[in-house]
């Protein structure tokens, strides 16, 4: 019989093949061959890590004892239960990165991220999740000791970067939401958002691989999908980012199967949770965080806010400040141990973490005043404006191309975006547009095009 092989991911991203014949705990490759010392002098983090990755296979054991043959995952292609779940991640193949050593990729659709999640905290290899229309992120440096969860982002930074967390600090924002939203009353979480993105994996898979949540994963956020799934079911909870919800609302979609509505991403307009109110019966709670930090606060309230600005209340074990310049600094056991390329004067490490949003305090009831950040928002999805900007120059060869965001006349869409060519306005035709464009994706496309004066 022939050797297994294992994937080795280098900066291009690219795949090659090694013989391999080692195999620890049961995990394909992992066992036998080569010791365990030999992967932990590879990769030291595995032994840092040792504590808690038992304290998940304790939680996970407690789940199979309790509910292994109840449906853990929903999906179009059939369903998963929590014992099913745990065979595939157990057959799933590591990858070997230059700088990670031995990782897990979790990148594509709901399934193949949960087992590659679920592979991860079991055997103690990091995790990286990578958007399914996104390229993998080498990073530029290893991974801290006790690095569990590796999560790609732009953010309010605009610079697309590694974050790394440990597996506790995954577990603490997780554990956080899944107490505060009140999860353990609700049968099952619809998952029509990205669970690669920090608010869909937090609020679904994660909660399920350590809670034993229930998910019904669908590919898109299309109200037909999302009609079929809620005749599944007698109680979901549903989160959503405002453009979702908007969509939703319009589609005349009927949701009195939904115990619980949640919004993040962007800000949520009074009049979006307004609407959501009269035509669904139901409270959009409002919920804030970043990828940096997880949660931060939620507005528990049944009744309608007052004001746009209300994030609600600092959720239980977050403390927040904000500093001499109004940016808010967040403290937690969810925050994360630091990016992979940190940018001057930037604060991010464990617990504590300076956000790009400038917000005020009352007591720990907080509001938002702005975001300061370069990245753009385009409807929940935060754009490299240097990354568009690049490509641009790329496609029509001119080098003077700058990005940037500015206010959407929708404000459920948060921010168009604006390329400015060092051409005459004149000069920027439909041909150049379709010309400088063809290696954008979608979302990443100039609303609006400038040019020099003249």
């Amino acid at each position: 019989m022939p050797a297994p092989v294992m994937r080795i991911r280098g900066s291009e991203g690219r795949d090659t093949m090694r013989k391999r014949s080692f195999q620890p705990d049961g995990f394909p490759g992992l066992n036998s061959g080569r010791t365990r010392a030999h992967w932990h002098a590879r990769a030291p983090r595995f032994a840092v890590r040792g504590g808690e990755c038992q304290m998940f296979g304790e939680r996970w054991q407690k789940i199979l004892d309790a509910q292994g043959d109840d449906i853990a995952l929903r999906h179009p292609g059939g369903v998963w239960s929590f014992h099913e779940l745990e065979k595939q991640a157990r057959t799933l193949e590591p990858d070997l990165c230059p700088v990670l050593g031995p990782y897990y990729l979790a990148q594509g659709d709901g399934p193949e991220i949960a087992r590659a999640l679920l592979a991860g905290f079991l055997s103690g290899l990091p995790v990286q999740v990578v958007e399914k229309d996104r390229s993998r992120r080498v990073p530029s440096c290893p991974a801290p000791a006790g690095t569990a969860l590796i999560k790609q982002a732009v953010g309010a930074s605009g610079s697309r970067r590694c974050q790394f967390f440990t597996l506790a600090q995954a577990a603490a924002d997780a554990d956080r939401l899944h107490a505060a939203l009140g999860l353990g009353g609700i049968g099952t979480a619809l998952a029509p958002l990205s669970v690669a993105h920090s608010f869909g994996l937090t609020t679904t898979l994660l909660p399920m691989l350590l809670h034993g949540l229930r998910v019904h994963w669908l590919p898109t956020p299309f109200p037909a999908g999302i009609a079929e799934a809620l005749a599944l079911h007698e109680r979901v909870f549903l989160p959503g980012v405002p453009a979702m919800w908007k969509a939703w609302l319009l589609s005349g979609l009927g949701l009195e199967r939904v115990a619980l509505a949640v919004s993040a991403g962007s800000p949520l307009t009074l009049e979006l949770e307004s609407k959501v109110r009269r035509q669904f019966g139901l409270k959009l709670h409002n919920l804030y965080g970043t990828s940096e930090t997880g949660a931060i606060s939620y507005d528990a309230g049944q009744s309608p806010r007052t004001d746009a600005r209300d994030l609600g209340r600092l959720l239980p074990g977050v403390r927040a400040l904000c500093d001499e310049q109004g940016f808010l600094i967040v403290e937690s056991d969810a925050v994360g141990l630091g990016y992979d390329a940190p940018l001057p004067g930037e604060l991010f490490s464990a617990s504590r973490h300076r956000t790009w949003d400038k917000a005020r305090l009352e007591g720990d009831a907080l509001f938002f005043e702005s975001c300061a950040g370069p990245g753009i928002n385009v409807a929940s999805r935060k754009l490299s404006p240097d990354e568009i900007a690049a490509k641009i120059r790329r496609a029509t060869g001119i080098a003077d191309i700058a990005v940037h965001g500015a206010a959407s006349r929708d404000p459920e869409r948060v921010q168009d975006v604006v390329a400015v060519a060092g051409l005459p306005a004149g000069q920027i035709t439909q041909a150049f547009k379709s010309a400088a464009c063809a290696g954008l994706a979608a979302w990443e496309v100039p609303r609006h095009w400038r040019g020099k004066p003249g």
